[in-house]
């Protein structure tokens, strides 16, 4: 009988992983539902909590973790297939505005984020001139952004453009590109079972080549 993987992920995580009438879904396990069934590894996904996912993997509740952000710190503590996807922090601005890619551009303006995100304390400590606004979560930022009570928003790129998209369609200018890149990948312990990372590489480059990453990731960022 073959081995079944348990495959963790934090939700909610829009577009890459949410739940939908209590089922696993989102682009990137959609995305790595199709890599592993490919390489014919039985699979199944646990959702939990952001603080869970790294406990459940280095006690062996889950084999791998879907989709984690590669940092230098976690380069230490996990093993890594390629880029899923490249994300990052990027702004968006009311429409008829255009985000600018460098933050050193909004300087004496007023920036809006949630401040128990990633980038609060990062803006707060690069950028001191720029004026920061708890939007409390991405609805709250876009809200804050869209009352006049900021000038921009800062937000992980495929998440704000799923979020802007569905919630708030045409009032918001969506950055093309993020600028501080941040590569997502399907993530394992260092102990943990390699031919999953193997399984994921092999047919990850095939699902590039034949267009399948392409149709999943553009069906995902523009649902409503």
């Amino acid at each position: 009988m073959s081995r079944l993987y348990r495959i963790g992920y934090d939700v909610p995580f829009e577009p890459f992983g949410v739940l939908e009438q209590g089922k696993p879904s989102g682009m990137l396990i959609e995305l790595t539902d199709h890599l592993l069934t490919c390489a014919g590894m039985a699979h199944e996904f646990q959702s939990m909590t952001l603080a869970e996912t790294e406990g459940a993997l280095f006690s062996g509740r889950v084999d791998a973790l879907a989709f984690k952000g590669v940092t230098a710190d976690r380069l230490k503590t996990m093993i890594f297939s390629d880029p899923l996807i490249v994300s990052g922090a990027a702004t968006f601005t009311r429409a008829g505005a255009l985000p600018q890619p460098d933050l050193g551009s909004y300087t004496g303006k007023t920036l809006v984020t949630p401040k128990k995100g990633p980038m609060w304390a990062q803006i707060e400590r690069n950028h001191p001139t720029i004026t920061l606004v708890d939007g409390d979560s991405y609805e709250g930022s876009f809200t804050a952004l869209l009352d006049g009570r900021a000038d921009v928003a800062a937000l992980n790129l495929h998440a704000g453009i799923a979020i802007a998209n569905r919630l708030f369609p045409d009032k918001v200018a969506c950055s093309k590109t993020p600028y501080t890149p941040l590569a997502i990948s399907f993530a394992i312990a260092p102990s943990g079972p390699a031919e999953l990372v193997s399984a994921i590489n092999r047919e990850l480059a095939i699902a590039k080549s034949d267009g399948t990453w392409q149709r999943i990731h553009d069906r995902w960022m523009r649902r409503e």
